[in-house]
């Protein structure tokens, strides 16, 4: 579908993609996008998307990326997003438009946004609103994970009209790592600096251990496999499944891994004792920020907080590259990421319901499953509660078998 937007001076050409292959065709076209943007992050690359729809693609979806060219034809801004119906007890009901990356049991994506070339962010967010307006197979857009500072999202607000509702997602903490490691240090609380110290002073005088940041395939290989294996053995310890045990998981971040690591978009870090990997660091660089995805540590120097010491390692190793100035802790308000960031992002729902019998059944359904829910928490015991809660995995992931029980947040 093609359309325009914008005024006589500026008019962009608007084109949904639903196929695979235009998402293929689309590869160099939308990193050079992104490259020179704005909105330059790891998780809106398009080899991050194409691997999280290729894993994760939901059931009764398909793409809905819109891209938008100017009079010479030059990709000016993108829309990642794709299209699914909704159904419960096998009815299906509500049509929504998302982001690539979200709307799974797990989060995946941050930081997530529409693309513009810097100097065209109205005018593409004028025209992704009016080419959503006139698409009328689709009765909600959700929108999450959007930066609370994005230049993006008043436009988009602008352009929408008609009800809105934008609500808090979570923060997300980091550091800034554009100083040295002494005066960082000075920024932590006593407590946390003294420890992790004496921590580590210990670690390094009771064990043989190196510290390194994996820099060839074999080594990548060798460092996933120790992630893995160290992430679900730490969580399986209390009787949790990891996020390794998601199906998909491994592979997503196994072929994310080496592709960032051609593209120098890898930080992964490991500690040895000996010749054993006890710890392990997965993050994915872009635009000079390293954003934490996934942590695993051997749970038999537990004791000896293995987990901790290797998490001041890997700031430091932040601190000390020319390369990164943020280290990204990305969503979740864990305690302890406060002792190390002072600093926070807010991240941002929008959330559109256009008019018609759809939106308002819906509409009353939410407010009956509200409702619903909370005298199931008042009443339910804990195991039918898990019960309920393993039905809607099955229902989402209906077509993998022996489907564990999944946990947010796990890193």
């Amino acid at each position: 579908m093609v359309m325009r937007s914008g005024n006589a001076s500026s008019f962009l050409h608007t084109e949904i993609h639903n196929g695979d292959e235009a998402f293929d065709n689309l590869r160099m076209e939308w990193d050079q996008l992104l490259d020179a943007s704005c909105q330059r992050v790891y998780f809106l690359r398009w080899h991050w998307n194409q691997l999280w729809w290729q894993t994760f693609r939901p059931p009764h979806s398909h793409l809905f990326i819109i891209t938008c060219r100017n009079a010479d034809d030059q990709l000016v801004g993108l829309a990642p997003l794709y299209w699914r119906q909704r159904a419960n007890a096998g009815i299906h009901h509500i049509r929504e438009i998302l982001f690539l990356g979200t709307g799974i049991f797990t989060q995946t994506s941050e930081y997530l946004d529409l693309i513009a070339r810097r100097g065209y962010e109205r005018e593409v967010a004028e025209a992704v609103a009016e080419a959503l307006k006139s698409e009328s197979h689709w009765d909600k857009l959700w929108l999450s994970e959007i930066p609370a500072a994005s230049i993006m999202l008043p436009h988009l607000q602008q352009a929408l009209d008609g009800d809105q509702e934008t609500t808090a997602c979570q923060n997300a903490h980091y550091v800034d790592t554009q100083t040295n490691w002494e005066a960082f240090k000075q920024t932590l609380g006593r407590t946390t600096r003294q420890n992790t110290q004496r921590l580590a002073r210990r670690l390094f005088e009771n064990y043989v251990c190196r510290f390194s940041r994996v820099e060839t395939p074999e080594e990548l290989e060798r460092g996933m496999n120790a992630l893995v294996g160290l992430h679900q053995a730490r969580w399986q310890m209390i009787n949790e499944p990891g996020a390794f045990a998601m199906p998909g998981m491994e592979r997503l971040l196994r072929e994310a891994a080496r592709a960032a690591l051609a593209e120098d978009r890898l930080r992964l870090w490991t500690l040895q004792i000996a010749d054993e990997i006890v710890a392990v660091q997965l993050a994915f660089l872009d635009n000079r920020t390293a954003h934490c995805f996934q942590v695993g540590f051997s749970p038999t120097y537990a004791k000896d907080s293995v987990g901790k010491v290797m998490l001041m390692l890997c700031i430091k190793d932040c601190v000390d590259d020319p390369l990164v100035r943020e280290y990204d802790f990305m969503g979740g308000d864990q305690a302890y990421k406060e002792c190390w960031a002072k600093a926070a992002r807010g991240n941002l729902r929008l959330v559109w319901l256009r008019s018609g019998l759809r939106s308002l059944a819906y509409a009353s359904l939410k407010v009956a499953d509200q409702v619903g829910r909370s005298m199931a928490r008042a009443v339910l015991p804990s195991a039918v509660k898990v019960a309920g809660h393993r039905l809607l995995e099955r229902r989402h992931y209906g077509d993998v078998p022996n489907l564990p029980r999944l946990t947010l947040h796990s890193r």
